[in-house]
């Protein structure tokens, strides 16, 4: 296992539809930011601009290898042109992982059926497809483990978030348990439940290490699960004001998560990272 980010843990660095930095990170920028951390892994999202990928993407794969970094691609949406878009995005960039989730709920077995037609362009290309349990919240993690108990093959798994499923109230070390058998991806993020009086309860992020998941349970589920995915951060961290007030506060969560991360990773011989060595 590596350790990583997605670029969701500058979320804020890179922008987002209603938050646009001065000077946005750019997929140069990550690479550079992933090194400096002393990491191995950059999960390229959707919320990076796939056109300066496509147009750039010698430039990428030289600049990784430069930095050691291992480049992945992370979609939103499930539908065949999305996929096929993305792997061939995945082609030009050397990434050897799709993440991707769906966008709208649709029955099990359309699901099964639309990406058993995409298993050939998959083996084709020698891309792993990872399908999230992300934070829409359309299939429970037993749901998403029988689609890919049913689909039986290896180049299809999941991207287990630990987090992402707390909005159908699905406990993370559960979720990971179902899911971790079939682990190509692992995002994980820390976590705070707060009871606001009136008015039920608030789920907040907060840096690794700081909130309430169980980060040992989490990486011993997956080491005992004879997987071996990469771990990446990623980070839900609320916009501050002023806008460097939110990007100072964002670098130093990761730089905290980081830290807790490797450290909890370091008590284990079996779940040895090679990061910052």
């Amino acid at each position: 296992m590596k350790m990583g980010i997605t670029s969701y843990a500058y979320q804020w660095a890179v922008g987002t539809s209603d938050f646009k930095p001065g000077k946005p990170l750019s997929v140069f920028s990550l690479i550079e930011k992933a090194s400096m951390l002393g990491l191995e892994v950059l999960q390229i999202c959707e919320n990076v601009n796939l056109d300066v990928m496509i147009k750039d993407h010698e430039g990428i794969v030289e600049a990784a290898k430069s930095k050691g970094i291992t480049i992945e691609l992370g979609a939103g949406g499930m539908d065949l042109s999305t996929l096929d878009g993305y792997v061939q995005i995945a082609d030009l960039t050397g990434s050897r992982l799709l993440r991707a989730y769906p966008q709208k709920r649709e029955s099990i077995e359309r699901m099964i059926k639309r990406i058993r037609r995409f298993l050939p362009e998959l083996r084709e290309r020698e891309i792993t497809l990872a399908i999230e349990n992300s934070s829409l919240c359309l299939y429970t993690c037993y749901q998403l483990a029988e689609i890919l108990r049913r689909i039986d093959d290896p180049l299809v798994g999941a991207c287990v978030d630990v987090a992402n499923s707390l909005g159908l109230l699905e406990n993370p070390v559960e979720t990971v348990k179902v899911l971790s058998p079939y682990a190509a991806s692992v995002h994980i993020k820390d976590f705070c439940i707060e009871r606001r009086t009136g008015g039920g309860f608030i789920i907040s992020g907060a840096p690794i290490g700081e909130g309430i998941l169980d980060v040992r349970a989490v990486l011993d589920i997956i080491e005992k699960s004879n997987r071996n995915p990469n771990i990446l951060i990623e980070q839900w961290m609320n916009r501050r004001s002023p806008e460097k007030v939110t990007l100072k506060e964002e670098e130093r969560w990761l730089k905290k998560s980081v830290e807790f991360l490797r450290s909890v990773l370091g008590q284990s011989s079996g779940l040895q990272s090679t990061a910052g060595k």
